[in-house]
């Protein structure tokens, strides 16, 4: 039996688990969804207080979403990769919280908790009406976590008190910032994602077992790392580099990069996944980048996202890796 253990951005993916689009309601407009665009904007703020049905006021986006979940997830199976699914919420759970942030979402499961080698965190996410998320996931892996006698599973401290803008000291992680480069932890920091006191914790947290955290500030009203770049294999990235606020860490300077345009990081050319270190899922839509691909020696895997990446994510977003190989 394979165990839990996700070791690197690239190496042979094992085990997943897939999100879901059932029951999806976002939340009333503020600022921690200023990522969202235009339409859905306006969606949210025409229903003003109340969290917006996403399946009866987008039906036909709603099932093409649906549709594109279920081919990432076969796709998964197509290359050997086991996938999990999330039971749904309860009625209690979708009001979790509620009288912070309205809603509920299982589109996006690798935000809320996260896998660093075997280390199974539940950590602290900014939106209010997403923290739930963590309920239906321990149903489904802490079986996994009993089973396996070198897992640690932890729950980091909650943000204080949040505001409907999204403000205040935090702590923010969110798995979204997280990339796994052997011992090097890179985590995104910004206005909409986490912020230095989650990735402080994460260090207290996870440097005694030999990791090192690097924080990686992120520039302009982007949300997450992932969103701006990605790891391909060992000595190749892609990034959108006028979002990175300090340019890119230390331990990736000298790495070939495949530098994106904004249409493509918008379009979260980023946010695919790597099958292994030759094998990387990305939507049709970026010829451009599928041939630097093809021309440094990864297979483009085309898998349509775009239905997905309405709502604010791409594949990687709706994908928790569970086991992944180092490399």
């Amino acid at each position: 039996m394979i165990q839990i253990g996700s070791h690197s951005e690239f190496g042979r993916l094992r085990e997943v688990v897939v999100g879901s689009a059932e029951g999806l309601h976002l939340p009333p407009f503020g600022k921690d969804l200023s990522h969202y665009n235009d339409e859905l904007r306006e969606a949210l703020l025409a229903n003003g207080n109340s969290p917006l049905n996403i399946q009866k006021h987008f039906p036909e986006r709603w099932e093409a979403t649906v549709e594109q979940m279920e081919n990432v997830a076969a796709t998964y199976e197509k290359f050997g990769v086991k996938v999990h699914r999330l039971r749904g919420y309860t009625e209690t759970e979708t009001k979790y919280l509620g009288h912070l942030q309205e809603g509920w979402s299982q589109l996006y499961p690798a935000d809320p908790v996260f896998v660093i080698g075997k280390h199974y965190m539940e950590i602290s996410i900014r939106r209010a009406y997403r923290r739930k998320e963590v309920f239906p996931l321990r149903d489904l892996i802490m079986p996994m976590i009993e089973a396996n006698p070198d897992a640690h599973y932890v729950a980091m401290p909650q943000s204080q008190p949040w505001t409907p803008s999204g403000d205040g000291p935090g702590p923010f992680l969110e798995g979204g910032d997280i990339l796994i480069r052997g011992n090097d932890i890179m985590v995104g920091c910004g206005d909409l994602c986490s912020n230095m006191a989650g990735i402080n914790w994460l260090k207290r947290y996870i440097e005694r077992w030999g990791y090192t955290v690097h924080a990686m500030p992120i520039k302009g009203p982007v949300l997450h790392a992932l969103g701006i770049m990605c790891l391909l294999r060992e000595g190749l990235l892609m990034a959108y580099m006028p979002a990175l606020a300090d340019g890119l860490p230390d331990q990736l300077k000298d790495w070939d990069m495949i530098e994106l345009t904004h249409d493509e990081m918008m379009n979260h050319a980023t946010v695919g996944v790597s099958l292994d270190d030759r094998h990387y899922m990305i939507d049709p839509r970026f010829n451009r980048v599928m041939d630097e691909l093809g021309r440094r020696g990864v297979e483009p895997v085309p898998t349509p996202c775009d239905q997905i990446g309405y709502w604010g994510g791409a594949i990687r977003c709706i994908t928790l890796p569970l086991v992944r190989d180092a490399t």
